[in-house]
């Protein structure tokens, strides 16, 4: 199976966004007003809240827009960690 050649531009656009959000959240600043702003939104919070059989489905469907919005910034904050590291020299390739 051939896979098409990735997008470059997206790739680099992808990449720069990720350094925005690593330059934005990753001093200790940026580390507190992320764990501020998940306490206040409550995302440690399982999705369904209430009664058994009386879930309120708008809220839950609120509650896990929250949740993931915090899932994602987190997610590219580690990919633009590793992508900022030095990679070791491979002899293999030139």
């Amino acid at each position: 199976m051939i896979l098409p050649a990735p997008d470059t531009k997206a790739v680099e656009r992808a990449r720069a966004e990720r350094r925005r959000l690593l330059n934005l959240f990753g001093t200790a600043d940026g580390q507190q007003v992320l764990a501020d702003l998940e306490a206040r939104f409550e995302t440690h919070l399982p999705v369904f809240q209430g009664q058994a059989g009386s879930y309120d489905p708008l809220d839950a469907m609120r509650r896990d827009a929250h949740r993931e919005v915090f899932l994602v910034i987190r997610h590219q904050l580690k990919l633009a960690r590793k992508e900022s590291q030095p990679t070791p020299y491979n002899e293999n390739h030139d």
